[in-house]
């Protein structure tokens, strides 16, 4: 009998352990996952409701990215992964460029089984360049996935307008030196990848995003179709007093033109989105051209229509 009742103990306690161990597993958390590699850093909830792609500016990082726009915890509170892309240093991308980051992509996404329903990329700066060029591939070309938005945020979309203003900037004699260090390296550069100053229009209209000297918008054609959200800050005293810049030399005005072609042919996804006295840098430095004048609850908003 006393075996009976010490087997009858043994049985109950070993059951109740077992119903708090599945009460603890029930109650566990699941914590994101975090992939480092030299080409993206990649954010995965335990659940996911999508994905969005983020690239760069000039010379950045997706540690630089994450730094000035903070997304990713609000993204991720929302099961939303977030993909930051370390693909920097170009202007514009061509169509080589476009099928090997395709082919990242699609590999990133069957390895780490992401969400191919939902997929927004968004871009700084030049990274708008390249966000614009290679959704405009992915919407023609990709079979895996299709973005169903895309932004910007103050990027040189015009680049024969770049290059007109640099050419205006080598002929301001109150710049220094220093200041006209880029647009002699812009015009130079331009020149030697373009074929010399007769021949910059007709070919830098194969590779820039918009064009506004002869409204061409071929480049981004597919995107009429989906959300497509273009962020500035036209801040024309800053442009003027810091960098001694006028404001038809800026991203921003490009942005507006780009905006009024792109209304004028009847894109009715496209939203221009203006801000005043948003742009600062993680570190305090006001400048427009900056992260910070995107709002991260839309985006998240977007991301979950």
């Amino acid at each position: 009998m006393k075996h009976l009742i010490k087997l009858s103990f043994i049985i109950l306690l070993l059951v109740g352990c077992k119903n708090n161990e599945t009460k603890q597993k029930t109650e566990v958390k699941k914590e994101p996952t975090t992939i480092i590699t030299k080409d993206y850093e990649l954010h995965i909830p335990y659940k996911q409701n999508g994905v969005l792609i983020l690239f760069a500016g000039g010379g950045a990082t997706a540690k630089d990215t994450e730094t000035e726009f903070k997304i990713t915890q609000p993204a991720l509170q929302k099961n939303i992964a977030v993909l930051l892309m370390n693909f920097n240093g170009k202007l514009w991308i061509e169509n080589k460029d476009s099928k090997q980051l395709t082919q990242l992509l699609n590999k990133t996404f069957k390895k780490h089984n992401l969400n191919t329903k939902n997929v927004v990329i968004g871009g700084m700066s030049i990274g708008g360049n390249i966000t614009l060029t290679l959704i405009n591939y992915l919407l023609e070309n990709n079979i895996l996935f299709k973005p169903k938005g895309a932004f910007i945020v103050d990027s040189p979309i015009d680049l024969y307008g770049l290059y007109e203003s640099s050419i205006k900037d080598i002929k301001n004699p109150d710049f220094s030196e220093e200041r006209l260090a880029e647009p002699k390296w812009i015009i130079n550069y331009f020149n030697e990848e373009f074929g010399g100053s007769d021949a910059v229009l007709t070919n830098i209209q194969n590779v820039s995003p918009f064009t506004l000297k002869t409204n061409h918008i071929k480049n981004i054609k597919n995107l009429k179709n989906i959300q497509f959200n273009l962020y500035t800050e036209p801040d024309k005293t800053w442009w003027k007093e810091v960098r001694n810049t006028d404001f038809e030399s800026t991203n921003a005005y490009s942005i507006q033109q780009l905006f009024k072609v792109l209304k004028d042919n009847n894109w009715s996804n496209v939203n221009l989105i203006e801000t005043k006295n948003k742009g600062y840098r993680a570190n305090g430095e006001r400048n427009p051209h900056s992260w910070s004048i995107v709002d991260k609850k839309k985006i998240i908003k977007l991301m979950l229509q």
